[in-house]
């Protein structure tokens, strides 16, 4: 066996199978191919994956395997065996709704019919699914059974689609997918599951996480697809996690709103969608009537919508074929016949054997109990020999429960004597036990010895992995007693990472109560007061290890840990005597209770204080006895340190600490040392509230930039809250507006919110959302919000999530109000690259202007060259976008069949070279505009898409099933009458109403002759100054050109100049001759005559100076030195016009 493309599991025989499913695939090996003909295939396979039809095998995945090979995984058995009609016609309808659909049939013979779900199914081959015309008659001629369906875009597959995305950290993700049955929730599953394989991780039906096919994803990230009960979800995400491995996802899929998860509900699709997902769509009206019919009664479930209009199938079938009805697109998940499907590989018997002798079991218990007896007494080698000894026979006589308890007492024992590696072979063998005997009961505290063992070994990842599986296990499984275990551990691994505010946040939230063992009252205590000396508070430190010392009382083994921590205290505030004092009390008490780890902890800490007093040969010295013995990795890493301070110059504290501390990743060691030695990392150990205002507040006050300001403290917030994305918003008139933001896209629903109530708004789910938002008030006024969301299932704490948010907000308030004036006090920018003077151009601008103050689509239609596209960035800097992004795409230089992948862009391995997810240009425009020039040239297909996402405002990128929002605006520029191409069949009515809500119409330079002279002045000064000429016009040159008819508009002028800049010599003034010959038509006699000469240089020189002034009559004139009446007389006699 092995694991093929992430996901799948081929046998030896040539069976595939589909983990998340359990159901036989089809695998398709083929040469990757050249990049273009990959963008082709994913294109192709993106199209067939989003259609479903009874009679096609559905695409389950598709993509890369390495560099040079792709896979296409469809969910089919062997090849037809039964009927040959059946398969003919299979094959025939099969054809014909592809060709109905304007998809390539292929090879349209029967061979390639195979068995599906519900009788014979094509499996199409590798002509099959590429764009073609679409048959009109035969799109008419389809029934309705015979009619397939669009896969419809659903708002929980793309939120679940974030949690692969986003830098979820070490702990798992928990998460609840229900609706009712038909809703889709497997669809869903499905789809997640493949974005998941894109990111890395393998996705794994639960009931596989205990098979012997475990081996084959040993260290690999894993999406785990349950649907069954929440407790059995709970133990295979930890029994996933108790493997080496972390960070996985578990879905759970449910009929009803799940209380121990939090859940995204399925939505209800609208019957009006549903009637449209229909393909081809239905045109006859009986046929329409039944399609609204069902739609109405289905009541947004699309599964009843589904089974209403396809129903079953009545297939003649060989008996060994699949046995299930009709596939849903809602519901995959149908029921295999045994030669078809992946099961769980049989486990050992789990019924007691007959072979135990009567009383054999009872003297292994026995010898058990005495192997526990020696271990409490103190003799452990004994004891952990008989334990082993009693363990081993006690599984090999299917006691399985007996021997997990066993096991997981020999795992704390080797943990207590600092074999941790040891203890997590026995934890191993303890979740192996536990398995066999269905105890999953026990898994809480097998999950946490195995974070403890993983802490002692400084594999902090793992072990806040499984410590998080643990948490949220208890506290799902209602064990109250184990979650307080669980996270008091978790505690101390995020403790020994050196995130000491979210160590303190976990314990908070833990109230000691009388049920709590004295031992659990102990720990707690002693783990908050290392936490607090993390945080720089020794005095409550201080108080807590004092009342831990009294709560231990005469207990050797309670009362070593106190005088332990007690002692690490006295150290951190530099009482070097007390340190002496209370670690030989914990010596001498740990030698009670024959506890040696707890010893050489001590030591370490008697040896740190000799090298404080001076006394580094005694230091050394002990350090060199400890370094014989076999350390636990954790300890072995504070040995070094404490050598490492003791060999370095006082002035090379700090760097020898950061060593360590980087090359361990242990941040609590630098609790070790002195505070010289860590003064600038104690910097961020203070109180969190603190110190996020301090840091904030430095940010403000050392960069000039506002918007930079404000993205740093968005990175800030979202590092500290493990938040998917964080953002600035500003309150305008009209709603809000965007000033900064870091990760993710924020919904501005809860800007609203947050705005009208004035208030923060702690973390709530809102659908599939899950936000927070706190209010920027400044001036007693609220001025904007800053807002978080966070990716659904995470593991990690909000409840100090409004708290952070309220602080940074207050914090960062008056640099909001500076970016919010700035923005503000803006002049909406002149068009100032649309150069001229005529009435034409000034209505061009007014028109500019009124188009950018509105929110609607803008077509800008003229010839080519006229300008179209400065026209477009000018409505784009005149609008409330301005700050966002400007994007162009060129319509008329995309190939049809890479249309997509530029528009809405792909995932990765969609095709080879797609080594990551690459956004398309609706998506860079996100927020902003997007300039869709020379859009008469798209081509029937593209423009489908394009109405598409103008409608519904989400697209999907090419390769991936979840939708995503945007918010662009549309500018369209074309040269051609649309009105004509709609009429001749060659554009879309629909998409002209879409693009065509505002039309600017630019005009070409030949009817605005008068503005020759001023573009041609300021595109010679550009030409000249590229190449270093200092050559100037002449007026006849200028009256040549404003001569001249212009085919090309303002980019023929421009090319016209630099080319004749380059021509003629750096000095003096280029005559008209120097144009090229079509210039020189024959002209009047007048234009040679003075008087004439004269007349055209005073216009040219009039209206430059008209131009320069913004049209301000007294500025030109005094440029002039004339008089302002002077200059009306002047323009009238030129004939110069009083526009701008």
């Amino acid at each position: 066996m092995q694991l093929v493309a992430d996901r799948f599991l081929a046998h030896d025989d040539g069976r595939v199978f589909d983990l998340v499913t359990g159901d036989r695939v089809v695998l398709r090996l083929d040469d990757a191919g050249d990049a273009h003909e990959q963008a082709r295939w994913s294109v192709r396979c993106d199209t067939l994956q989003k259609l479903r039809h009874r009679l096609i095998a559905p695409l389950m995945d598709f993509g890369l395997m390495g560099a040079s090979q792709r896979f296409e995984a469809w969910r089919c058995g062997s090849p037809w065996a039964g009927s040959r009609a059946e398969a003919d016609r299979t094959n025939d309808l099969g054809s014909r709704f592809l060709r109905a659909v304007g998809l390539t049939a292929g090879t349209g013979t029967s061979d390639r019919v195979c068995d599906g779900t519900s009788g014979a199914v094509i499996l199409p081959d590798a002509g099959t699914g590429y764009p073609t015309r679409r048959d009109v008659t035969e799109a008419a001629a389809l029934q309705l059974d015979a009619r397939g369906m669009s896969m419809i875009a659903r708002p929980a597959a793309a939120a679940l689609a974030e949690v692969f995305r986003s830098d979820s950290g070490a702990r798992p993700h928990v998460v609840a997918l229900w609706g009712p049955e038909g809703s889709g929730k497997s669809t869903v599953a499905h789809e997640v599951a493949r974005i998941a394989r894109a990111h890395g991780f393998v996705p794994v039906a639960s009931r596989f996480i205990t098979s012997d096919y475990a081996e084959l994803w040993d260290g690999r990230h894993l999406l785990i697809v349950h649907d069954e009960s929440e407790a059995m979800a709970m133990s295979a995400l930890l029994h996933a996690s108790l493997r080496p491995s972390q960070g996985h996802v578990l879905i759970v899929t449910a009929s009803e709103e799940p209380q121990a998860f939090e859940a995204i509900p399925m939505d209800r699709i609208d019957a009006n969608r549903l009637i449209a997902a229909i393909d081809p769509p239905v045109s006859d009206q009986r046929m329409q009537q039944r399609v609204r019919r069902a739609a109405a009664d289905a009541r947004g479930v699309v599964g009843r919508f589904i089974g209403t209009i396809w129903p079953d199938r009545d297939i003649r079938r060989p008996r060994a074929a699949y046995s299930s009805g009709l596939p849903r697109v809602a519901e995959h998940l149908v029921a295999f016949d045994t030669p078809d499907r992946l099961e769980e590989p049989a486990a050992t018997s789990r019924s007691m054997s007959t072979w135990p002798a009567p009383g054999e079991l009872a003297a292994l218990r026995r010898r058990m109990d005495i192997a526990l007896k020696d271990l409490q007494e103190g003799r452990h080698a004994r004891g952990i020999r008989q334990l082993r000894q009693s363990i081993g026979g006690l599984a090999r006589r299917d006691d399985w429960t007996s021997a997990g308890r066993g096991a997981v007492v020999l795992a704390s024992t080797l943990l207590r004597r600092g074999r941790p590696r040891e203890a997590l072979a026995a934890v191993e063998q303890a979740r192996q036990f536990a398995m066999r005997s269905d105890t999953d009961g026990t898994l809480v505290g097998i999950a946490i010895l195995a974070g403890e063992a993983r802490m002692d070994l400084a594999r902090l990842d793992e072990a806040e992995s499984v410590l998080g599986a643990a948490v949220s296990a208890a506290r799902n499984g209602a064990q109250p007693g184990r979650a307080v275990c669980a996270r008091i551990a978790l505690a101390r691994c995020v403790f020994w990472r050196g995130r000491y505010a979210d160590a303190a946040a976990a314990l908070a939230d833990l109230s000691e109560t009388a049920e709590w063992p004295l031992t659990l009252r102990l720990r707690h205590r002693l783990l908050t007061a290392r936490v607090a000396v993390g945080r720089a508070e020794f005095s409550n430190a201080m108080s807590l290890v004092g009342d831990a010392v009294q709560l231990a009382g005469a207990d050797a083994s309670m009362r070593a840990a106190a005088r332990s921590a007690a002692a690490f205290v006295h150290l951190a505030v530099g009482d070097l005597d007390a340190v002496a004092r209370e670690g030989a009390a914990a010596i001498s008490a740990a030698r009670a209770a024959r506890d040696p780890l707890r010893s050489i902890r001590v030591r370490i800490l008697l040896a740190e204080a000799d090298r404080r007093r001076g006394r580094t040969s005694t230091a050394l010295a002990c350090l060199k006895r400890l370094a014989k013995t076999a350390l636990p990795p954790a300890i072995r890493f504070r040995c070094e340190l404490i050598a490492g301070l003791a060999a370095a110059p006082a002035e090379a504290l700090s760097m020898v600490v950061g060593r360590h501390v980087a090359g361990s990743g242990l941040g609590a060691l630098e609790l070790l040392t002195p505070l010289a030695a860590r003064d600038a990392k104690l910097l961020t150990a203070s109180d969190p509230s603190v110190d996020h205002i301090v840091a904030i507040m430095h940010l403000c006050q050392t960069a000039e930039d506002e918007l930079a300001v404000l993205k740093n403290v968005c990175s800030r917030v979202r590092e500290q809250l493990h938040a998917l994305g964080v953002a600035f918003f500003a309150a305008i008139p009209r709603g809000c507006d965007l000033l900064v933001e870091d990760g993710a896209r924020i919904d501005r629903a809860i800007v609203v919110r947050a705005l009208a109530a004035g208030a923060s708004i702690a973390p709530h789910q809102v659908e599939d959302r899950l936000e927070a938002a706190a209010p920027v008030r400044y001036g007693g006024a609220t001025i904007g919000a800053l807002c978080a969301r966070w990716a659904p299932g995470s593991m990690y704490d909000r409840s100090r999530a409004a708290t952070v948010l309220t602080v940074a907000a207050a914090a960062a308030a008056p640099v909001v109000s500076a970016a919010g004036a700035r923005r503000r006090c803006e002049v909406l920018p002149i068009a100032f690259d649309l150069r001229g003077i005529t009435p034409a151009i000034g209505e061009l601008r007014l028109a500019i202007e009124r188009a950018a103050a509105a929110p609607f689509s803008v077509l800008v239609t003229g010839e080519s060259g006229s300008g179209k596209e400065l026209v477009a960035r000018a409505i784009h800097r005149a609008g409330p976008r301005r700050e966002r992004p400007f994007c162009t795409l060129n319509c008329a230089a995309l190939p049809d069949d890479l249309i997509e992948a530029e528009l809405f862009g792909h995932a990765r391995g969609a095709f080879t070279g797609a080594i990551v997810d690459r956004a398309g240009v609706f998506e860079e425009a996100h927020g902003g505009t997007l300039f869709l020039d020379e859009v008469g040239e798209l081509s029937p297909r593209a423009q489908a898409k394009v109405l598409r996402v103008l409608q519904e405002g989400e697209l999907r990128r090419v390769g991936e099933n979840t939708s995503r929002r945007v918010d662009v605006r549309i500018v369209s520029a074309t040269n051609r009458d649309l009105s004509r191409e709609v009429a001749d069949g060659r554009f879309r009515l629909d998409l002209l109403y879409r693009l065509d809500v505002i039309r600017i119409a630019v005009p070409p330079l030949r009817d605005r002759r008068e503005d020759i002279a001023v573009l041609a002045e300021h595109l010679w000064q550009e030409a000249t100054a590229r190449i270093g000429s200092r050559a100037a016009l002449g007026v006849a040159t200028i009256a040549a050109l404003s001569r001249y008819a212009w085919p090309g508009n303002v980019r023929e002028l421009q090319n016209v100049l630099a080319a004749l800049a380059v021509r003629s010599p750096k000095r003096g003034v280029v005559p008209p001759t120097a144009l090229p010959a079509h210039f020189g038509v024959a002209q009047s006699p007048e234009a040679w005559r003075l008087d004439q000469a004269r007349r055209i240089f005073e216009e040219q020189f009039v209206r430059a100076a008209l131009v320069r002034s913004g049209g301000r009559r007294a500025r030109a004139a005094a440029e002039l030195g004339v008089t302002r009446q002077g200059l009306t007389k002047l323009m009238t006699r030129l004939g110069i016009s009083d526009e701008r």
